[in-house]
């Protein structure tokens, strides 16, 4: 039965009950394990250890002697910091965060709230956490579900930079999804800091329907987390467990073998075989574990199977409530109880010393009984207030157990209430659900809810949107649309809902569904009306092009506008933003809709999703420095509203291309580490591609190959599941053949490989997509055409260069083109100097992508060559080679020396040891240091946080670039140079 009554605080004493001996027998190889994970933690390389055996096996004493060791090097630097949080069972509603609350008063009693409350990084993030702990702030503040998870994430990560701690989660089988989410997030993300987390679970208890089997499997993919098996016994520890056992006074049982076989080597249950009286061994594993049970008093039998109805711990105030012993009486049942060892007493409260015994206990009720205590305990829950969001999932699961559905739905509902005023999703949804399910059991279902089934539905897909299950949220949005919604605002809501579901699960537009809201929010006079159908023509002004979605957003806006409904307002204008910036030359307009959007009195969270939209247009308009200024200001704001994980990481998403092509590439990787750090699984690929297009023009191009090799399967399945996003793809694939010889460069792949993309490329640059994309594939295409190129490819190119508008970074885009096209189709050189000079001098303020501009400049630098003008070609040449390693382009630095080499513009002498190693990039010194110093490839990539296969890959381009044989060459040439 489940855990539903109010419960003692455990804590860390859950941790400390009484030991069953004096020492744990066996488990040698699982400690050192996790010690060793411990030690790792303490270094500032955080893992995760999920510890997994079946009931009774011994996994709460393998994290207890393994926190006793961690102890006894208490004095180690830094500080130990240890926080103990189990998880209860709840039944399906459960609670959100239960065993994070339970840790964060750890937390409180071992570093102070003063510290916890610095650590949580704002005063909005403390005022999030105050939910959970009161004491932090304002527990009435409203919080987001995503922002609370962020502000606990924040809180443990600040924690760990200078304490080790050390968090353990029991019983994961029972954890809510909102806990499971953050630690998914914990064990796969954070990095560089003091932290180990020690999770555990009851692996009979997983079938392949439970929701911990997906977050397993997730998190078996992390090399930062370990799985631990606490396997049975063998019949030799058995053996040593037994003699332990009569060390400790208790009688010698002689016959291990048979203790062995029956027990199956568990550990409880050789204990309890232990302790039995007489020579009969009980028939079945029920049979030995109730016998401790079975050999207590009538009375103290009752109370222990009223307390199995609460769960596997109680508060004694509540057993005292709901028991039918008088005070007397209670006190001597429980003494017994304990004495017998089936109880323990912790904290305020007592709980079963093992949940195979609760679990037994229960099954031993009487249907009727059963009835009979749930209505106590849900009487009792209902006469205290049921404040607290752990009694309100408890009431409505007694009532539900007491067979009174009325009560369990009203319980219910109030629950919803507060899951709604509150900061839980996932409990909001299972909740509408619930109710959604009892609906037709219950008399008056819509006035106890206050709400229609339709509507239930609703609130659940809403709730699903919100944790990002649009699956589950499509489902909840047809089924409120089967139950015939009566009211036209929540069918015109549902369907708005299923089209935004479908396209998000299943890449599927469903067009008819919002013209059909459309529709029906044209004919309301409700004022509800006009925000709603406002929302619905933002949707529909992004499937529409031209003057369709011109006219959708100004309507969206005039509704918002007629409506002062802010969050609505932003959203139009963003639309309307993006739909200029989709038409040719119109970039520039489109920022002014953003920069109203800004100033707009939104929520945090709508602020940075419009902030991001402004930076990111900023950038793809070339305004490179000042979309890093305002993002960096924006980003701030985020991270100082206790969004540094969504929303911070969206900007560093922007931030790092807009460094990158401004020609920062320290600020840029370290934006782009931030963005890998913190992605969902989604974005991952994403964040892949910030690092393999920097590695690329950076002339590392092994690292980029093994980046997009390890996103190979994400990326395919994006393009599969969005096929929209093929030609941005495309782009940046064209981007890594760019070549500045007359040959394909050795780190390209092959001119087959060019030829299909070039035609990709030109069928983007000509096809049905926004301005901005076919001018991207142009310019691209331009640079990378080297040779004559097909006349349909150069048909293609002046076709779309003639036909885009004379504004915005349209005349830059066409220039290059041009200039391209007359390379490449053997143009004289004058005309060619004439073209490059004309495209560099139309760039505004370095609008062209650092890499784009350099590039260019080493076509201009061809050009003046092939003209026979050799000192200005030499001048241009080596001020490439200069500012290109510095921007992050190594590789056009690389070429623009190699065409020195070839017009016998510089000497082509042996370089200096010390210009040798000057010629790596940082990264690659970084590693040169290292091997200098011994360093194996694993070690390399545990001290830089990278794969040993990647700290292989830096070698051999190392090796390579300085001409050292082997890494005692390498380090002896790095030794020569310092």
């Amino acid at each position: 039965m489940t855990d539903l009554a109010v419960r003692a605080e455990w804590h860390d004493e859950t941790m400390a009950a009484p030991a069953s001996s004096s020492r744990m027998v066996g488990r040698e190889s699982e400690l050192a394990t996790l010690l060793d994970l411990i030690d790792e933690g303490r270094s500032g390389r955080p893992r995760t250890a999920i510890v997994r055996g079946e009931a009774g096996i011994g996994k709460t004493r393998l994290v207890r002697e393994l926190l006793a060791a961690a102890r006894a090097t208490a004095d180690a630097d830094p500080p130990l910091v240890v926080a103990v949080g189990p998880c209860v069972d709840l039944g399906p509603i459960g609670t959100p965060f239960g065993p994070v609350r339970r840790v964060l008063r750890d937390l409180a009693d071992e570093v102070g709230l003063d510290a916890l409350r610095a650590a949580a990084g704002s005063s909005a993030a403390a005022a999030n956490l105050a939910c959970l702990l009161p004491e932090l702030g304002d527990a009435e503040t409203e919080v987001r579900a995503g922002e609370l998870a962020e502000a606990i994430e924040v809180l443990l990560e600040n924690l760990s930079t200078d304490r080790h701690v050390v968090i353990v989660i029991e019983d994961l089988q029972w954890a809510d999804a909102a806990t499971l989410g953050l630690l998914k997030t914990f064990a796969t993300t954070l990095r560089g800091r003091h932290l180990t987390i020690v999770a555990t679970y009851r692996s009979d208890d997983i079938d392949r329907f439970h929701p911990l089997r997906p977050v397993l499997s997730e998190l078996d993919r992390s090399r930062a987390v370990v799985r631990v098996e606490v396997a049975p016994l063998t019949p030799g520890e058995v053996a040593e467990q037994v003699s332990a056992l009569a060390g400790d006074g208790r009688r010698r049982v002689p016959r291990t073998d048979e203790l062995a076989a029956r027990s199956g080597g568990i550990p409880f249950l050789v204990e309890e075989l232990v302790d039995l009286e007489g020579p009969e061994l009980p028939e079945t594993l029920r049979d030995l574990v109730l016998a401790r049970y079975t050999r207590l008093s009538a009375p103290a039998q009752e109370m222990i199977r009223v307390m199995a109805a609460g769960g596997l711990n109680l508060d004694h105030d509540m057993l005292a409530g709901v028991s039918t012993l008088d005070e007397a009486g209670l006190d001597a049942a429980l003494r017994e109880a304990i004495d017998a060892r089936v109880l323990v007493a912790a904290g305020t409260g007592y709980g079963f010393r093992h949940a195979l015994t609760q679990e037994a206990v229960y099954a031993e009720i009487l249907p009727s009984e059963r009835v009979r205590v749930h209505r106590r305990y849900a009487e009792r829950l209902h006469d205290a207030g049921f404040g607290a969001p752990d009694d309100v999932a408890a009431l409505a699961e007694h009532w539900l157990a007491a067979r009174d559905l009325p009560a369990a739905f009203d319980a219910t509902a109030v629950a919803l209430a507060q899951a709604r005023r509150g900061f839980a999703p996932a409990m909001a949804a299972t909740l509408a659900e619930r109710l959604t399910e009892l609906w037709d059991q219950v008399p008056d279902a819509g006035p106890r809810a206050g709400e229609t089934l339709p509507g239930l539905h609703l609130a659940a897909a809403e709730a699903w949107h919100d944790l990002g299950e649009s699956h589950r949220a499509l489902r909840a949005a047809e089924e409120g649309l089967a139950a015939d919604p009566e009211d036209p605002l929540t069918r015109a809501a549902l369907l708005r809902m299923r089209f935004v579901q479908s396209f998000n699960a299943e890449g599927r537009n469903r067009r008819e569904d919002l013209d059909a809201a459309i529709a029906i929010l044209e004919a309301s006079q409700a004022a509800e009306a006009t925000t709603l159908q406002s929302r619905t023509l933002s949707n529909l002004a992004l499937l529409e092009r031209g003057e369709a979605a011109a006219r959708d957003t100004a309507q969206a806006i005039a509704l918002a506008e007629q409506a002062g409904n802010d969050p609505a307002l932003a959203v139009a204008l963003t639309a309307e933003a993006w739909r200029l910036a989709d038409e040719n030359g119109l970039e520039e307009q489109a920022l002014a809709p953003l920069e109203r959007a800004v100033t707009l009195d939104v929520s945090p969270a709508m602020k940075s999703y419009v902030g991001e939209a402004y930076v990111d247009l900023l950038r793809r308009v070339g305004r490179f420095d000042e979309a890093c200024l305002v993002g960096e200001q924006h980003r701030a704001d985020a991270v100082r509203a206790g969004m540094e994980r969504k929303s911070g990481t969206a900007f560093s998403f922007v931030l790092s291309r807009s460094h990158f092509a401004a020609g920062r590439p320290a600020e840029g990787l370290a934006h782009a580490r931030r963005a890998r750090r913190y992605a969902d699984r989604g974005s991952r690929p994403s964040a892949a591609r910030l690092f393999a297009s920097h590695h690329h023009w950076n002339d590392e191009s092994g690292i980029r190959d093994e980046l997009l090799a390890d996103e190979r399967t994400s990326i395919d399945e994006i393009l599969r599941k969005n096929p929209e996003k093929h030609s941005s793809w495309v782009v940046e694939r064209g981007d890594t053949l760019l070549t500045a010889t007359g040959t394909m460069d050795a780190g390209s792949p092959s001119a087959a490989e060019a030829q299909t993309t070039a035609a990709e490329l030109a069928a983007i640059a000509t096809g049905d997509h926004p301005g901005r994309v076919q001018r991207a594939a142009a310019v691209t295409l331009a640079l990378l055409l080297r040779d004559s190129p097909s006349a349909q490819h150069a048909a293609a190119l002046r076709t779309a260069a003639a036909s885009w508008p004379s504004e915005g970074l349209a005349p830059l885009h066409a220039a290059v083109v041009i200039a391209g096209l007359a390379d490449a189709e053997g143009a004289s050189a004058g005309e060619r100097v004439a073209l490059w000079r004309a495209a560099l001098e139309t760039e505004p303020g370095r609008s062209l992508a650092v890499w784009h501009r350099h590039l260019a400049e080493l076509r201009l630098a061809t050009a003046l060559l092939d003209a026979g003008d050799r000192t200005e070609a030499a001048d241009l040449l080596a001020r490439i080679d200069a500012e290109a390693s510095i921007d992050g382009v190594a590789r056009v630095a690389r070429w623009a020396r190699e065409l020195s080499v070839t017009a016998g513009l510089a000497q082509h002498d042996v370089p200096a040891t010390g210009d040798v190693i000057a010629g790596l990039t940082p990264r690659e010194r970084q590693v040169l240091e290292l091997v200098a110093e011994g360093l194996t490839n694993p070690q390399i990539g545990e001290r830089l946080f990278i794969s040993p296969k990647t700290a292989s890959v830096h070698v051999s381009a190392i090796l390579g670039k300085i001409g050292a044989a082997n890494r005692a060459e390498a380090a002896a040439l790095y030794a020569a140079a310092s």
